[in-house]
């Protein structure tokens, strides 16, 4: 009866059309469990309706899910064997069925875990079960097994899952309520994992699915190359940063690497020593020792305190970190590295830097004695053997340099303008001054350093009328002040100096009138805020011999400063006209340095500015003035004047960086100005670092300058050129890690580049060649770092900072950035106008409030990208399209393969925007071209966001493509 009834069917279904049109599973199943028993002849019929694809699975799975007569065991577990049968060849055939079986499948698993709850409830009222009862839970057990051996299934019912929420809490509760009847009735599954098992169901999660790793486990790192030179990179950046800037980088990079705090730790110190052995112990280079000894220490305990994770009961209070005396036992074993520093600093380095530490309670005494005597012998030994000729390095001043800045911060704050001549005079004595930015810069003081500074000079500007020692005293305070404040904006840009008002004097003189590097003054414009009559008084004055000595009740000494460029276009007018002879115009010059230095500065600030608005060969006479304010002074007018020797000597400094921005002299050694060609440049520093294996700091100066002047595009090619020269696999990830730092200088620009303009013409290009295995992972991999590293933003107060700071950087007396615009061809400057913007400087003392968030995560990712991100990746994506158009599998579909999945590995759920841009058909074509088992139901479903429906929609036809690809390679037959 049955057979003809099947038969029936068969005549009955049009070709093509499916028996779930007509349920036709749905009255199968029906009679197969119409008695008490199964009727096993219409289960077979059932199956071969499977095979046949007159039936979908989707259909059976919900059909038998349907089932409800949990109480009759034979036909239960005729259904579970039924099921075990079939679940290994689960599928989709068409579009239609595919909307059905996440749903069906999250229906499965529901009904079989009532079937287990239901019988344990059974055991714990009677204590037993009979042989039926068993076999079922026995069958059950076996099913269970079966599902979590499909991936297939597992990533169907992740999708369901997201395609019915209120399953998903139904779900858990028959999971917490078979756990509870298994601990309250001690009973034993005949299934160890059954329990595991049940608990991956209940809680299902694209993570647990399977996804092969491309990305390198830390554990076959044995040393990182990649910590160095970030941190090189960005202290040369953005050593204006607060701690959190560098804790957010860091934390990126501890996610993309897989690293442990215990080794993030020993990775950040040791970076520490390896940049500071390499460092010169001249002024330029006293911010990476103040970085190692007063930033350090807060960033690693702010990483510390972000490792807990939000609710989690806070563990009772220690005097250590013990991740931290983890990562110290493992540096204490690198013997070379620190017997040079030890040589270095002529100390024990390590006994040095903990002493410190037990302040903040990053170790104790304990820790510091144990570490100190596992060095005190060797020493002593290098302390033998220098004998004595060891030199006392930098990093000694640069630990007490603390004392002097609190000192001054404290002397800014009183109203006694002797006691604040008097510190500030001797703060520019030898490299007093940098050590003291250096550690004000580390530690977030340096905004409060400048304000202080700019209250001095706004409260010692000249009052009209006032004479003898008091005016002295004050003129002296004005110039000091105001020559340190120009200091600090060459060496860290006007960003840090400008407040939000800009209504001092000083930030007036700033934004209008001073040459900084990068950023261009309009002469004509500063000559327009000139007054004619002040311009006038002016030129009389300095004109005369008695000049020199102005009476205070004339002109202020602001009023000054901001007139002189009038005098000077003046001066300059009259000697191309030769109205004024070369002893003139010395003579006028000297009137003006005489009285103050800062005049000397303001004079120079404008002739740089008019020096980029003429011709080479109008240059002479400005460059003849420059060197008139930097002829020495007599010791009769050094001595005329209170602490005239410092303030003169920091004026020096200050015009030379300015000369040098407009004109350097043509024996300076720069690293931008060379008739070297730049691809030789680049070679010779890149064998520096290649020697070197990491990336000094002078190294990082010269690739910034590099990037500077052969551009983003450029560098970038260089340096994946060199990635794919290396040819062993140790070499190849260590030089992708310099590269990926070294590409920092300006993520937004090199990323933007390396998508653009690199990856798909190297990829084309040279297939079969270099750009093949491992060539392709390792650039495939520094592809996905870049977007990562780029698409991680601030919260919305620190984006807008790092906006505004972005080119800070450290001191650099002898080279500037600007000289890559004095190369090029001068012209008249159209808009001079200084678009700078106002910028709060980070502050370190905000840790509290930081440790107080509820993230662990210092960087949100954006729900939208921005440009010019969002069209490089748009472009890459179009490439890879062209790239799996073809049948054939090829390097090129290779990488593609490589790169979204690393993409998804590395970035999780941080590249949501990065994936939406996805083409539709690309991962479908994908998977017909690259024909392996690469591909995985683990990287399809976490390509699509599965809270929408468009998402779980296309993770469903690429699960399905996948599948049955899947069961076609193997020949599976059901």
């Amino acid at each position: 009866m049955y057979f003809k009834a099947f038969r029936f069917f068969l005549s009955v279904l049009p070709r093509g059309v499916s028996g779930d049109v007509y349920n036709l599973a749905e009255c199968l199943l029906q009679q197969a469990v119409i008695g008490s028993t199964a009727n096993s002849l219409v289960l077979n019929y059932l199956k071969h309706s499977l095979c046949a694809h007159l039936v979908s699975h989707a259909a059976v799975l919900r059909c038998i899910a349907k089932y409800d007569k949990l109480n009759r065991v034979y036909c239960v577990t005729a259904l579970l064997e039924f099921l075990v049968s079939i679940i290994d060849g689960i599928t989709c055939r068409i579009k239609s069925e595919e909307a059905l079986l996440p749903g069906a499948v999250v229906q499965l698993v529901m009904w079989i875990m009532q079937i287990f709850a239901r019988t344990l409830q059974q055991y714990e009222m009677r204590g037993e079960l009979s042989a039926e009862l068993s076999y079922m839970l026995d069958q059950s057990c076996l099913l269970i097994e079966h599902l979590t051996q499909q991936q297939f299934v597992l990533a169907m019912l992740n999708v369901g899952c997201h395609e019915e929420p209120e399953s998903v809490d139904r779900l858990h509760d028959l999971y917490a309520s078979i756990k509870a009847s298994l601990t309250n009735s001690n009973f034993t599954l005949s299934a160890a994992t059954a329990e595991q098992q049940l608990k991956q169901l209940a809680y299902i999660d694209a993570k647990h699915l399977d996804l092969q790793i491309l990305n390198p486990s830390p554990s076959l790192e044995k040393i990182s190359c990649c910590v160095q030179p970030l941190l090189a990179v960005e202290v040369l950046l953005n050593p204006c940063k607060d701690t959190s800037y560098y804790v957010a980088e860091l934390q990126m990079l501890q996610r993309l690497k897989g690293y442990t705090n215990t080794r993030l730790f020993y990775e950040i110190i040791r970076a520490g020593f390896l940049t500071l052995s390499n460092v010169a112990d001249t002024s330029p280079d006293t911010m990476w020792g103040a970085f190692m000894f007063f930033k350090m220490p807060h960033i690693i305990k702010q990483l510390h305190a972000l490792q807990r994770v939000p609710g989690e009961q806070q563990l009772a209070a220690t005097d250590y970190i013990p991740e931290l005396v983890e990562a110290l036992e493992l540096l204490i074993e690198d013997n070379l590295l620190l017997d040079f520093m030890d040589t270095k600093c002529s100390c024990n380095i390590i006994e040095f830097l903990l002493n410190d530490w037990t302040k903040q309670q990053l170790v104790n005494e304990v820790h510091v004695k144990k570490f100190a005597s596992q060095r005190e012998a060797a020493s002593l030994l290098l302390k033998k053997c220098d004998n004595g000729q060891q030199k006392p390095s930098n990093i000694n001043f640069i630990k007490r340099a603390e004392v002097p800045l609190s000192g001054v911060l404290k002397t800014l704050c009183t109203n006694k303008m002797q006691d604040m001549v008097n510190v500030l005079c001797h703060v520019p004595v030898g490299h007093s001054f940098e050590l003291i930015l250096s550690v004000a810069t580390v530690e977030g003081r340096l905004k409060t350093f400048v304000s202080r500074l700019i209250q001095c000079n706004e409260n010692s500007k000249q009052v009209p009328g006032e004479l003898g020692k008091q005016c002295i005293t004050r003129s002296t305070l004005f110039d000091v002040s105001f020559l340190m404040l120009t200091s600090i904006v060459q060496t860290y840009g006007s960003d840090v100096v400008l407040s939000e008002r800009c209504d001092s004097f000083f930030e007036k003189w700033v934004r209008t009138c001073m040459m900084e590097r990068n950023k261009l003054k309009n002469p004509r414009q500063i000559l327009a805020l000139c007054e004619d009559s002040i311009v006038d008084e002016l030129l009389l004055s300095l004109s005369k011999p008695e000049a020199a000595q102005l009476k205070p009740s004339n002109l202020t000494w602001q009023d000054i400063c901001l007139n002189l460029p009038g005098v000077l276009h003046h001066v300059l007018i009259a000697w191309e006209q030769e109205t004024l002879s070369s002893a003139d115009v010395k003579s006028i010059l000297d009137n003006m340095k005489r009285r103050l230095f800062s005049f000397s500065v303001c004079a120079t600030s404008y002739l740089c500015a008019y020096m980029y608005s003429v011709r080479e060969t109008e240059l002479l006479k400005p460059l003849n003035m420059i060197q008139q304010f930097l002829a020495p002074l007599t010791t009769e007018e050094l001595s005329s004047q209170e602490n005239s020797k410092e303030r003169l000597a920091l004026s020096y400094q200050i015009i030379r960086k300015m000369q040098h921005d407009v004109h350097p002299a043509p024996n300076t050694k720069s690293r931008l100005i060379s008739h070297t060609p730049l691809i030789e440049q680049f070679r010779e520093c890149w064998r520096i670092v290649s020697e070197a294996g990491h990336l000094p700091v002078r190294a990082a100066q010269t690739l910034e300058s590099l990037l500077l002047a052969g551009g983003a595009s450029w560098l970038v090619t260089q340096l994946v050129e060199q990635l794919l020269s290396c040819k062993y696999m140790r070499d190849m990830a260590k030089c992708m890690d310099i590269v990926f730092a070294v590409m920092h200088l300006d993520i937004e620009r090199t990323t933007e580049a390396l998508l653009q303009y690199v990856v798909a013409p190297l990829v084309l290009r040279r297939q079969g060649e270099d750009i093949n295995e491992p060539q392709s992972l390792v650039l495939a991999r520094l592809s996905v770092y870049c977007i990562i590293s780029c698409l991680e933003t601030r919260s919305s107060s620190s984006a807008a900072a790092a906006t505004l700071q972005k080119r800070s950087r450290s001191h650099d007396d002898d080279e500037m950035t600007g000289v890559a615009n004095a190369a090029k061809v001068r012209k008249v400057i159209g808009d001079g106008s200084d678009n700078s913007n106002d910028f709060a400087d980070g502050d370190a003392s905000n840790v509290v409030a930081l440790l107080s968030a509820p993230s662990a995560e210092l960087r949100v990712t954006p729900l939208n990208l921005k440009e010019p991100l969002q069209a490089s990746i748009k472009h890459i994506f179009r490439v890879f399209v062209q790239f799996v158009s073809g049948d054939e599998l090829s390097p090129k579909a290779v990488f593609v393969y490589q790169f979204i999945s690393l993409l998804v590995e590395c970035g999780g759920e941080r590249v949501t925007p990065v994936l939406r841009l996805l083409p539709p058909n690309l991962m479908q074509q994908l998977l017909k071209v690259l024909a392996t088992d690469d591909i995985r139901v683990g990287l399809i479903s976490r390509l699509y966001d599965l809270r929408l429906h468009a998402g779980r929609q296309a993770a469903v036809a690429d699960l399905c493509l996948w599948r049955n690809m899947q069961l076609a390679r193997n020949s599976i037959h059901l």
